[in-house]
């Protein structure tokens, strides 16, 4: 176990490092998540997709800091802030890669890794949808519409209708910030 082990988000709504999230994609209503099972082709890493729930554990993902780092855990969480999304099930990383996904052709998002191992595809920056809005302030909080850049391919995590599998959408990287790259942490 990591010293990163949390617990969901404090009373404020600031999501801190070693926060246990659920990551919500809006436009379709689904929840990020993974179960052991990998793609046929590609990476032949495990399978990322969006599945019709509540936030559960198949569904929960730990707020971690680059694997190289001084954050603390319980530090705050701001915006251009970068992260690395653990699933807490199966214990990889949310990893994307210049690798086509299999369903739209668009950049495969994966899981990678596990307690020991991480790389540079693991990083995120979390940064607002709409840096216009006023509801943000420094900080990524629960509730607020976001997007997951990803540091190396710059691509935004993305999900849309098209099945991966049955019952499971497919997740990708996408170059545009449109209504399907964005996601809200919630817990309803």
């Amino acid at each position: 176990m990591s010293e990163y082990e949390g617990g969901r988000p404090q009373h404020d709504g600031i999501i801190r490092y070693g926060d246990h999230v659920s990551l919500k994609h809006v436009a379709t209503n689904r929840y990020l998540t993974s179960r052991p099972g990998s793609y046929d082709g590609g990476s032949y890493q495990q399978k990322i997709f969006t599945v019709e729930c509540s936030p559960e554990e198949e569904s929960t993902w730990i707020v971690l800091p680059p694997a190289e780092t001084e954050e603390e855990p319980g530090y705050e969480v701001g915006w251009d802030d970068p992260v690395r999304l653990k699933h807490v099930p199966t214990r990889v990383n949310l990893h994307t890669h210049g690798i086509q996904s299999p369903v739209s052709g668009q950049q495969e998002v994966s899981g990678f890794g596990d307690d020991e191992t991480s790389d540079e595809n693991d990083v995120w920056k979390v940064q607002q949808f709409n840096e216009d809005d006023e509801q943000y302030d420094d900080f990524w909080r629960v509730g607020q519409p976001f997007v997951l850049r990803h540091v190396e391919t710059d691509k935004l995590l993305h999900s849309h209708e098209m099945l991966l599998e049955e019952g499971a959408n497919e997740v990708t990287g996408y170059e545009d910030n449109d209504e399907n790259s964005m996601w809200v942490v919630t817990f309803d």
